[in-house]
């Protein structure tokens, strides 16, 4: 996949310019737009991938305490069209050995053409449901990054204390778990605090939760990051 040319690249920092709608058995519409010189991943109403933009994860890299951590290795629950490991790699010039989690093939198949190829990031994709993917997979991480939403809900197979035990065992000593949660309204606040009280807390009891703008993003260790 070649690089949009340089005049639609400067028209979409003015709107979004389309470039490709597909479906799957998972998502009925998957949206590709090159917005602000950038590949949007849209579906149903919820954006699943905006590269350094999609600013849940950027600007919790950003107060990541990088210094205290040695992050050689990154699970991703939900690939979407590839944020993550972009912006770690083009932003944040992190050497990671990256492994992703990812059920719908369109969207991998997007991901591949429109950002992994082009800029050469190397990660290992399953194909699988990530609730029954922490089930049998047994490697080992020194992050983790749950990024998984049906629409704009995350299943419950990984809200469960067994869910998160899972992830916990997955990470190497010392590793971060970040696990994005929308934060959009009062109920979702409400469900939040909840998440956090009976489950969270229980399993990592010194975590807590970033406030990225519209979501909140879980952490295992809350002292990784600055305020």
């Amino acid at each position: 996949m070649t690089a949009p040319n340089p005049i639609v690249r400067f028209l979409s920092h003015f709107f979004e310019w389309p470039v490709t709608e597909m479906s799957s058995p998972y998502n009925e519409q998957l949206k590709v737009v090159l917005h602000r010189g950038r590949y949007k991943l849209i579906t149903e109403g919820a954006i699943y991938s905006f590269s350094d933009l999609y600013s849940n994860f950027r600007k919790s890299f950003e107060r990541l305490k990088w210094e205290e951590h040695t992050i050689e290795s990154c699970l991703i629950m939900g690939l979407g069209m590839g944020s993550i490991p972009d912006m770690l790699v083009s932003k944040f010039n992190k050497k990671i050995e990256f492994t992703a989690v990812e059920i719908d093939e369109v969207v991998t198949f997007l991901a591949h053409t429109y950002v992994l190829s082009p800029k050469k990031i190397n990660v290992q994709i399953y194909t699988a449901d990530a609730g029954s993917f922490l089930e049998w997979h047994d490697g080992r991480y020194d992050m983790i990054c749950s990024d998984v939403f049906v629409g704009d809900q995350i299943p419950d197979s990984l809200q469960s204390e067994e869910a998160l035990l899972a992830m916990r065992d997955m990470l190497n000593p010392g590793g971060i778990l970040l696990f994005n949660r929308l934060n959009r309204f009062e109920s979702d606040t409400s469900r939040n605090l909840a998440f956090m009280e009976r489950v969270f807390l229980k399993v990592f009891p010194e975590g807590g939760h970033i406030d990225v703008s519209g979501n909140w993003m879980f952490v295992s260790n809350l002292a990784s990051f600055s305020v």
